[in-house]
């Protein structure tokens, strides 16, 4: 029997989640784990107590693993396999792009955390042959527990994708849809489809529709050339936004993503820049002359930010409201403090310090003033900590016995983890969905024992790294929030 899916028009900006949502949100109707509903017919009392009983273990066990599968410690949690089956080009002018459009899926997919790709090889079908005549049989015998199927078509100056989620198992059809955008935007189209599957069988959005601002950097080490420029998520569509007569570091975005500040040093002056990236245009907002204002990052609201400045031989941390301009000093410690980071409820402010031994993380409580220290090993250093968008978790540098790490941990210092490790690793940054980092790598090359900086990716689940593509070497990462498309 042939599937007909009713196809629903999906614009761009249709498919919205919040990331606290859990993957149990989509297990419904028993498509990943058992979902049983009790019967309303009278039964015999002990067969009812035995059935009750029944139900609420794998009910619990159910829950167990759902939840195991979204949490991060040290057991092995299973991905999601899932078959990303190539896109069926509806004419001869939409093969490459129907090619293209699969690798991109295929790849936003496999680096999620939540799901693993399977082999196309081991496809009992094609999208053609499923889409006629579904071998069920075939599909429960495969590795594959979920099936994304469709076809790409390229008429003029648009590409229209439709695309099916169905489970292998339950033979259940869970989306079609179809969606149209401009040629020059398939990338685009390519991304929303990854993160409508995401969202459909995890529960939560993907990342995929997202954008990196980082520092590119050309020449030697005692001419380098550092540029601001920005990549979608994957790597591709670098765009520059400054042409290296300064030098610029710490970019980060807005909570909206349409605004992004930095540091910029030039002829000696050190400031901080406030730019828009619609219309280009840039605001100063904090100038130092002799002195040092570094690190700044935008509060959660978007009305201010957090930043170092060192005023008078002492660096603490500010606050500056960026409609007043007002600025508030955070911290009153003879030490020093560097890169903050507010929590998303704004209440709490992580940073770096060397008040006790050496440089650690601490926390700040902005209502009550007080500050707990949360990096627990003496033997090391923690810098750069980065608070994740639902607030779970604190990642930062680590350096230990001469080796460089990037973790996590709680807010409150608890289960330190370790994600990734390097001569050099530094400056993580949180995918809007606070399923993956960024950050950047510094490797010895062989031969001349150059080395070279560059960005990778880190997911939270599966520890699975990737290099993000780019054509300079590149630096200071920072993931954008969930991009809207119209």
């Amino acid at each position: 029997m042939s599937t007909s899916p009713v196809l629903k028009k999906a614009s761009i900006s249709d498919h919205k989640c919040d990331a606290q949502d859990t993957i149990l949100r989509n297990l419904d109707n028993g498509q990943i784990w058992p979902h049983f509903r009790l019967t309303t017919s009278v039964l015999v009392a002990v067969m009812r107590a035995i059935f009750l009983a029944f139900v609420l273990f794998l009910v619990t066990a159910a829950t167990a693993s759902a939840q195991f599968r979204i949490g991060i410690g040290g057991g092995a949690r299973s991905t999601m396999p899932i078959a990303v089956l190539e896109f069926e080009p509806a004419n001869s002018a939409s093969a490459q792009h129907a090619r293209d459009f699969t690798k991109v899926v295929r790849q936003n997919l496999q680096h999620s955390g939540t799901f693993t790709v399977v082999n196309g090889k081991d496809y009992p079908q094609t999208s053609a042959e499923f889409l006629s005549q579904p071998d069920w049989r075939a599909w429960r015998k495969s590795d594959a527990k979920v099936i994304v199927t469709g076809d790409v078509s390229v008429s003029g100056s648009t590409v229209q994708a439709t695309y099916h989620i169905y489970y292998a198992n339950s033979r259940a059809h869970k989306l079609s849809e179809m969606a149209e955008v401009r040629l020059s935007q398939w990338r685009e189209l390519a991304h929303f489809v990854s993160d409508v599957v995401h969202l459909k069988v995890a529960g939560i959005d993907g990342h995929y529709a997202s954008q990196i601002v980082f520092i590119a950097e050309d020449g030697s080490a005692t001419s380098r050339v550092k540029r601001l420029a920005i990549m979608d998520q994957d790597g591709h569509n670098i765009r520059y936004l400054s042409d290296g007569s300064s030098i610029v570091l710490t970019p980060r975005f807005s909570p909206e993503g349409d605004e992004i500040t930095y540091t910029e040093i030039n002829s000696g002056r050190v400031r901080v820049i406030l730019r828009h990236l619609v219309t280009g245009q840039q605001e100063v907002l904090e100038t130092a002359e002799g002195t040092s204002t570094f690190s700044p990052r935008f509060s959660p609201d978007g009305r201010g930010i957090v930043y170092s400045l060192a005023l008078n031989g002492n660096t603490d941390i500010y606050y500056m409201d960026l409609q007043t301009r007002a600025r508030e000093r955070l911290t009153m410690d003879a030490s020093a403090e560097t890169s903050p980071s507010i929590s998303p409820d704004g209440r709490k402010v992580a940073f770096e310090s060397d008040r006790t031994s050496g440089q650690q993380i601490y926390v700040l409580d902005r209502q009550t003033g007080k500050v707990k220290r949360i990096s627990i090993q003496d033997r090391a250093r923690y810098a750069t900590p980065v608070w994740s968008p639902d607030g779970q978790w604190i990642a930062f540098t680590r350096i230990k016995d001469g080796e460089f790490a990037i973790g996590i941990m709680r807010p409150d210092g608890t289960t330190e983890q370790i994600l990734a490790t390097g001569y050099v690793v530094e400056s993580p940054t949180w995918s809007p969905n606070s399923t993956a980092l960024a950050f950047a790598r510094q490797e010895r090359q062989t031969g001349d024992g150059t080395v070279k900086t560059r960005i990778y990716a880190v997911d939270l689940f599966e520890r699975r790294e990737w290099p993000l593509p780019t054509t300079s070497e590149a630096s200071d990462p920072a993931w954008s929030p969930r991009l809207a498309r119209n």
